[in-house]
């Protein structure tokens, strides 16, 4: 029997209140993040709108995993996963099939993006904006795909945001929010993320992930980030 006070569960969609609950957990569960201050240009009061970006892009094309107190619904924990074919705020592909013909691309479409992160990128600063199109993409790509190889982010089950809420950590919350997906996860393919704090470099150590390399990430103040990439193998044979 399970004598867990949590619940831990993938859902298709969240209230607007859950919504809320896990935009604010986020906002403070990376108030130490490097890369969020760069993203947001420092202006804290974009950081609920790009979680909140996040959060919705991934129960359009990801896999939300959330947990609950279940004496009281409060969310304690979220983790966003985009399994393979899919990425974070890719365009979507719309296709047909034609009678005696191969199927044919006929559209591409920012799905994930209208519902919230383009509204974000134009709230930045012209220097933040800048710094998302020609530094952070051009600058984290050819590392992670070196760092992942032969397997890539399109091919990995990616964890682009996880989150457990201060007052309930140490309690294997996020340790099941991963496991939940290593165990769908076959041994052909693997989990992947990538980190920008000393102390997440221990918790993914703690959690058998594999420890792929470090690369210095651009801000816009010429301060590098030290991003470090993980990986494990699913363990569904």
């Amino acid at each position: 029997m399970n004598n867990s006070p949590y619940n831990l569960a993938i859902v298709d969609q969240l209230t607007e209140s859950q919504l809320d609950e896990s935009v604010v957990m986020c906002a403070k569960g990376f108030v130490a993040s490097p890369s969020l201050d760069a993203m947001t240009g420092g202006n804290k009061s974009l950081e609920g709108p790009l979680f909140r970006a996040m959060i919705t892009a991934c129960q359009l094309a990801g896999e939300l995993y959330l947990a609950t107190v279940i004496d009281t619904g409060v969310i304690c924990g979220i983790a966003l996963w985009f399994p393979p074919g899919k990425t974070l705020w890719e365009k979507s592909v719309a296709t047909i099939q034609v009678i005696g013909c191969t199927t044919l691309t006929v559209s591409r479409s920012d799905a994930q993006k209208d519902l919230g992160f383009t509204q974000f990128l134009a709230s930045l600063s012209p220097e933040t904006s800048e710094w998302w199109t020609n530094t952070y993409g051009p600058a984290l790509a050819p590392f992670i795909t070196t760092a992942l190889s032969p397997h890539t982010v399109e091919s990995s089950w990616y964890l682009n945001c996880i989150c457990v809420d201060a007052k309930y950590q140490r309690q294997g919350i996020a340790t099941n929010l991963i496991k939940m997906v290593e165990q769908k996860a076959t041994t052909t393919s693997i989990l992947a993320l990538c980190t920008d704090t000393d102390d997440n470099v221990a918790v993914y150590k703690a959690l058998h992930f594999q420890y792929k390399g470090q690369a210095p990430l651009p801000t816009s103040e010429d301060k590098d980030i030290c991003v470090h990439c993980f990986a494990k193998p699913g363990a569904r044979v």
